[in-house]
Order: structure tokens, then sequence, then C-alpha cells
């Protein structure tokens, strides 16, 4: 009787650990996600908020109660995009100017022909060309585009003035003046 009852307290212990060992992931990375069948590295970053001050509420009894205010949600970003981080890093910057102009619903291909024409990088030139910068802009129309844009006087190497000339240029003739698209 002393065998059965250590038994018995012994198999629930060894599946309670086999259960907690499975649920662990088996060993793979805790910050990982697999969408669209491509391994992501997630990585958290905490966008600062204000956060706000708790509401003090009066129920019928004249009680005040005091309500919890939620923490700020970490915000996950796929760092491993199409694009790469060095486009990537010109995202919130494209997504301003498009928004000026009204043209929110073009970012990804904005995204995606600076990926094309420059991979992201400000200092981008054209041997053959001299278009420059992260749009690769050319020379002889530079001057007028960036004075339209509200960037007069600025280096096609600007990358702010870059993407706002280029938002500008889409917004009053479309793609065409590009061939990546």
């Amino acid at each position: 009787m002393i065998k059965f009852t250590a038994q018995k307290k012994i198999v629930p212990a060894v599946l309670f650990i086999v259960v907690a060992f499975l649920n662990t992931g088996c060993g793979e990375g805790e910050n990982e996600v697999i969408a669209s069948g491509r391994l992501y590295k997630q990585i958290a970053i905490v966008e600062p908020t204000p956060t706000p001050t708790p509401v003090t509420m009066m129920v019928e009894e004249s009680v005040p109660i005091e309500v919890a205010t939620p923490e700020p949600t970490p915000k996950v970003i796929l760092v491993d995009s199409p694009y790469g981080e060095n486009v990537e890093r010109w995202r919130s910057d494209v997504r301003g100017a498009l928004a000026e102009y009204g043209l929110s619903d073009e970012e990804d291909r904005f995204m995606r022909v600076m990926w094309c024409e420059s991979r992201g990088d400000p200092d981008a030139v054209n041997a053959e060309s001299g278009a420059s910068g992260l749009m690769q802009h050319i020379p002889q129309y530079w001057v007028d585009r960036a004075r339209s844009a509200g960037f007069q006087g600025a280096s096609p190497f600007d990358p702010i003035a870059n993407i706002y000339a280029s938002v500008w240029l889409l917004d009053v003739g479309g793609w065409s003046h590009w061939e990546c698209k």
C-alpha cells in the first residue's frame, strides 16, 4: 500500500513538469514570431506617452472612487521589414509628409520606391545621371522642386527636404517621375 501511494503522488508531479516544459516553447526564443512563413524578431519599444492622471468619480453616496490608469502598451515593430532598417528609419518622416499632402495611402509604395532608388541612403548618387538623395532627384530639377516644397536652398542630400520634395512631386505629377514603382 505504501508503494501505491508513492506512485500516486509522483505521477501527477512528473506530468506537471512535462506539461510545464512543453508550454515553455521547447527552448525557442521568446521574442520571435512566425508570420507569413517568415521568422521575425520582435523588439518592444515603449513610445513615451503622457500618463493620464487618475480620475476621481463620485457615486450616489458621494464617496470618491479612484480609477486606475492603464500603463502604456509597448509598440511591437518588425525589424525585419522587406525594406530593411536603413529605409525604415525614414518611415515616420515619410508618413508625416504624405499626411500633409493628403497622400497617406501611398506610404508603402513610397517606401518601396525609396528602397529601389537609394536603399535609404540620403547620400546616394547615380554616377550616370547625377540623381541624388533618398528619392534620386536629377540635379537640373532639384532647385525648383525643393522651392515648391518649401525647402528653398536645401541640398538634395538633406533627407527631410528630399522626402518633402518627393511628396510634393508625387502630389502634382504622380509616380511618373520614378522608374522604380
